[in-house]
């Protein structure tokens, strides 16, 4: 038996191509026959990806940046299920971080140094700040000593009432570059302090105060990104002796003492957890930032114990939320 020739590797490929472009002819020629008699039938629409936004994700990354009050400057307790260990400090970033049970990144940026240099070192905060990429920002006292205190731009005196505002521009640019949302307080009345931890050359008078507040409620206004939070306001509340609420819970004129140590410029522990529940009442009230703010415990009794392990004596009050959501 002869066995037939076997096609060359060249002659093979030969033949598939004129095999693929003679179907190719024939597909073409009767899709145009089709076309012309109108008899086309449209080709199915690909799936596509919807585009539809997806949920912006919840707050999980925070970054406080300011002074003694962000830091927690004499702030110390000793839990009472440890009492062998030494005391333990207390910033409003580990606050926050606590009554979020922990769920809440928080890039700790407060210092009580501020004074000192409040170019130099609010510079360095921002900067750190923005590398830590946080997806919200708290600049709760950051601008105080940018109004208050001795040193002014360039570290030159501070002599006159145009001396505070044009270093108050400095701390404004500075919160310029943050693009991310932020909350930004005013400028507290801490005159009480006077002849305790502030002298009466740190102070801003009347008139200063006013204008470096209405220019930063201004700043505020013109910016997206950016909130205002009412620090002066607050300390206020703290000194009519009456009782106030913030979120939904009543502070009493026995409890409002408590909220400021006895330098008269810095907030106790107590003060700092009214000062969380009034962050997450501002960001309750925003209409952008409501639905993705933290859950955090901000009652004041449960967030106590959370941190020093002491039950309050004080009764718990019916059907009073536990968190926030």
């Amino acid at each position: 038996m002869i066995e037939a020739e076997k096609p060359s590797m060249a002659e093979s490929t030969s033949h598939r191509l004129t095999h693929f472009f003679l179907g190719l002819a024939l597909f073409t020629g009767s899709w145009l026959t089709s076309v012309a008699s109108g008899q086309t039938t449209p080709p199915p629409t690909p799936a596509v990806e919807s585009n539809a936004a997806e949920p912006t994700k919840r707050i999980s990354r925070i970054a406080t940046i300011g002074a003694s009050a962000s830091a927690g400057y004499g702030v110390y307790f000793t839990r009472q299920d440890d009492p062998g260990a030494s005391p333990s400090g207390m910033s409003l970033a580990k606050l926050l971080r606590i009554a979020s049970a922990e769920q809440v990144v928080t890039i700790d940026l407060g210092t009580a140094a501020f004074f000192s240099n409040p170019t130099g070192i609010g510079t360095r905060l921002v900067n750190r700040a923005i590398q830590s990429k946080p997806d919200l920002t708290l600049a709760i006292d950051y601008l105080f000593w940018f109004t208050f205190g001795s040193v002014g731009v360039e570290s030159a005196r501070i002599r006159t009432v145009e001396d505070r505002l044009a270093l108050l521009e400095v701390g404004l640019a500075q919160l310029d570059r943050i693009t991310g949302p932020i909350l930004v307080g005013d400028i507290p009345d801490m005159s009480s302090a006077e002849g305790r931890m502030l002298r009466k050359s740190q102070i801003p008078s009347s008139e200063a105060q006013q204008r470096a507040n209405d220019r930063i409620r201004a700043w505020v206004a013109a910016r997206p990104n950016a909130r205002f939070f009412p620090l002066r306001e607050l300390i206020e509340q703290l000194r009519r002796g009456a009782s106030f609420d913030i979120a939904g819970q009543t502070w009493t004129v026995a409890d409002a003492k408590t909220l400021i140590l006895p330098d008269r410029l810095h907030p106790s522990l107590d003060g700092l957890i009214a000062l969380v529940a009034a962050i997450d009442e501002v960001l309750a009230a925003d209409t952008a930032l409501a639905a993705i703010r933290p859950t955090l415990e901000v009652d004041r009794r449960r967030l106590r114990t959370r941190v020093t392990g002491t039950k309050s004596t004080e009764p718990e009050i019916a059907n009073e939320p536990a968190v926030t959501e």
